[in-house]
């Protein structure tokens, strides 16, 4: 559905974007992470054919993203950082525009936004004016807009940012589902919560290039067996360090004000027998905890200043 070669954008001869490659499919959904002005703001803008690339190409459905425009755009729902709306126009006549702009049939319309103020439960606020909704409400109605046109492929600007926890969880409940309808989605993100969780690839962009591209799985592959374990100790920290140095699968160590912080290879009933071990050596443990490694310590892993860029091949 998207295939990006040697994408590049610069401004005023700067490079923001640097020989971007990567395939997406139908289903794929693609967390597209970064520091602020690691360009994933101006890479969903290229894609949703708003900005013109410096160099390179995209194809999106078959069609040439530079070259064919109007055959790309009615593929393309896109969601902005920033909502852009009609302030005086109540939710009902926001979505008759934009119903008639996407050029749906007039017989189906009205089932149409029906169904989308349904689905983002925006119903009782039909008429509702849309410069008196909340950041949240404004969000939803902005998604309600893109569903009415049914487009294959979702570009999801930063949407996280003015949702409350819960929708938070609707919003990764809503990209598991667009995955299983066979949309193709590009979430830009630097909330790394559960609306990660259904994106099946990631992308972290630093300096304008990806420094790490690949599928979830591909992250705790990274890592191998490796994880770490925290152990809160109130008593008994010269004899838990003794302890903890004579073990061969003990790769590292770090005490900090009572918090001991290990990375280990060890099992998980090897790491539930090292806490009877601390506790039969006098060590007063308060908190036990293993934690996998994941996305966040990924992206902290390769947007710290001192890790060079892979350079892998995305896709």
């Amino acid at each position: 559905m998207i295939h990006v070669q040697e994408l590049c954008k610069s401004f005023h001869q700067k490079p923001i974007l640097i020989d971007l490659n990567f395939r997406l499919e139908a289903g794929d959904r693609l967390a597209l992470l970064g520091p602020n002005g690691s360009g994933k703001t101006l890479l969903i803008r290229i894609i949703a054919t708003l900005i013109k690339p410096t160099s390179g190409s995209i194809e999106i459905g078959g069609y040439d993203a530079i070259k064919d425009v109007s055959a790309v755009r009615p593929l393309i729902g896109y969601v902005p950082q920033t909502f852009e709306g009609y302030p005086t126009l109540s939710i009902q006549e926001y979505l008759e525009f934009f119903a008639a702009a996407y050029r749906l049939e007039k017989g189906q319309r009205a089932m149409s936004i029906q169904d989308v103020l349904d689905l983002m439960d925006l119903a009782p606020l039909r008429h509702q004016k849309v410069e008196h909704l909340s950041l949240g409400q404004k969000q939803r109605l902005c998604l309600a807009k893109t569903f009415l046109h049914d487009p294959l492929i979702w570009l999801l600007d930063a949407p996280i940012s003015p949702l409350d926890p819960q929708g938070q969880a609707e919003m990764g409940a809503l990209i598991q589902e667009l995955g299983v309808m066979g949309k193709t989605v590009v979430l830009a993100t630097n909330c790394l919560t559960d609306v990660t969780i259904p994106c099946n690839r990631v992308g972290i962009l630093k300096e304008g290039r990806f420094a790490f591209y690949g599928e979830m799985r591909d992250i705790s592959e990274r890592y191998g067996n490796r994880h770490r374990v925290e152990i809160e100790v109130t008593s008994g920290m010269e004899a838990a360090q003794a302890i903890l140095s004579e073990r061969s699968d003990v790769i590292s160590l770090q005490i900090t004000d009572g918090l001991i912080q290990v990375e280990s290879q060890m099992t998980e009933a090897e790491t539930a027998n090292l806490l009877k071990v601390l506790i039969r050596g006098d060590v007063t443990v308060s908190r036990f905890q293993r934690i996998e490694y994941g996305l966040a310590d990924l992206f902290l892993e390769v947007t710290s200043p001192s890790v060079s860029d892979e350079g892998t091949e995305q896709g």
